[in-house]
């Protein structure tokens, strides 16, 4: 009964939030008043006020972040604003304050999965082994408001992710970064006494998977290596010393089973600083000639992705454009605005600004003015709509 008590309270806290955002955000008037009091608690108001979609985390997140930052706001307008009945109590903010830390790391991990610019899978296993942690200290906690989401949470977890993949582990250990020594760190933290035997376990699938590739290369250099055998037997003279020849035989297959592999030599060397926003194809680019099987590996290895959202953003904008109080936009004005975010996204490229951050918000706002049927425009502004000029405007104004 404690755990459905905890998870009323969330449910409590979190309602009072987003009912306060939907009041503020109900009409002009209601936006100016809040504007207001930003100004009169002197708070920096660069965030904006969110409203939250109630089934994904994310947008929750940012919601309570932003109410956390307008937190004097709240206070002021339960004073002066007769019908403002869901502000949170002094005792419900330090309940939101851990939420919010705890969503965060939710919210960075689902950024991280749903980038289109950096597919590479060595991200994946770093982020599921922080979610597992995290949520498994929550449930330890005294705190009965975090521990009873936390354990909820956590029973989602094991039911999808609680084998985790070989081959996302691969991948990290492929980042210069980690190595194999984050694997053993996050297989001792995740299995405890028998980290050992999974640690071995993948230790062998990784070498089986190199021994794959190794075969692949050597069958590819085997042509050249037999005609280069049989162009330097051609140039021995008949004469030549049987003892010498049992020694080169002995010297070619003794000490090339010494010689130690690619992901030997890579795994040996020292892990580089643990840097953000590492470009790791970039490493193995450089580096493919000092390793050039375990580079072929982790060109392969290290494209797979993460999620689909790379190939699914194109085909959603509609989301970002329609919400609750913008669902009924004539189909005309929907395409004018999505054309023109692409659009201005395509100029920005064109002259170098990047990245190009597009403000739906204001965009929509201003489409919102604009008349699409208006017959009394002059030639001349058309003409200049249809320049470079026209676009230059509206990218410095939505920007």
């Amino acid at each position: 009964s404690s755990d459905l008590d905890g998870l009323k309270e969330v449910d409590k806290v979190v309602f009072k939030v987003r009912e306060y955002a939907k009041y503020c955000k109900g009409s002009q008037a209601r936006k100016q008043r809040f504007l207001e009091s930003v100004r009169m608690c002197d708070l920096a108001y660069t965030k904006g006020l969110r409203q939250d979609v109630p089934t994904r985390w994310n947008s929750t997140f940012l919601m309570l972040e932003s109410a956390l930052h307008c937190r004097k706001v709240f206070s002021h307008l339960e004073v002066v604003e007769g019908n403002f009945v869901h502000c949170p109590r002094s005792d419900e903010w330090p309940k939101i304050e851990k939420l919010c830390s705890f969503l965060k790391v939710f919210y960075e991990v689902t950024c991280a999965f749903s980038g289109s610019k950096y597919p590479t899978s060595n991200l994946y296993f770093p982020n599921v082994v922080r979610v597992r942690l995290v949520s498994k200290e929550e449930m330890k906690k005294e705190d009965g408001f975090m521990k009873s989401m936390a354990t909820r949470i956590f029973a989602k977890f094991e039911k999808y992710w609680a084998e985790f993949s070989s081959i996302v582990a691969i991948s990290t250990i492929l980042d210069p970064r980690y190595k194999f020594q984050f694997a053993e760190w996050a297989y001792k933290r995740v299995y405890r006494d028998s980290y050992e035997i999974e640690l071995s376990l993948l230790k062998d699938k990784l070498f089986c998977f190199f021994d794959e590739y190794a075969k692949s290369s050597n069958g590819l250099h085997s042509t050249s290596k037999l005609s280069s055998s049989t162009s330097h037997a051609s140039n021995v003279e008949e004469g030549s010393n049987p003892l010498m020849e049992d020694f080169d035989h002995y010297s070619s297959n003794v000490f090339q089973s010494m010689a130690k592999s690619d992901l030997e030599l890579y795994l040996e060397e020292n892990k580089l600083p643990r840097i953000e926003n590492y470009n790791v194809l970039g490493y193995w680019n450089q580096n493919g000639s000092q390793f050039p099987i375990l580079s072929q590996m982790a060109r392969d290895v290290l494209a797979i992705s993460l999620s689909t959202v790379a190939s699914e953003s194109a085909f959603s904008m509609g989301g970002k454009v329609f919400d609750a109080y913008r669902s009924s936009l004539a189909p005309e004005t929907v395409e004018s605005i999505i054309c023109l975010r692409d659009w201005l996204y395509l100029y920005g490229h064109q002259v170098a600004i990047m990245p190009v951050q597009i403000n739906m918000e204001a965009l929509c706002g201003d489409m919102m003015k604009t008349n699409l049927h208006d017959e009394d425009d002059s030639a001349a502004s058309k003409s200049e709509a249809r320049s470079g000029v026209g676009q230059k405007f509206a990218l410095e104004t939505a920007l």
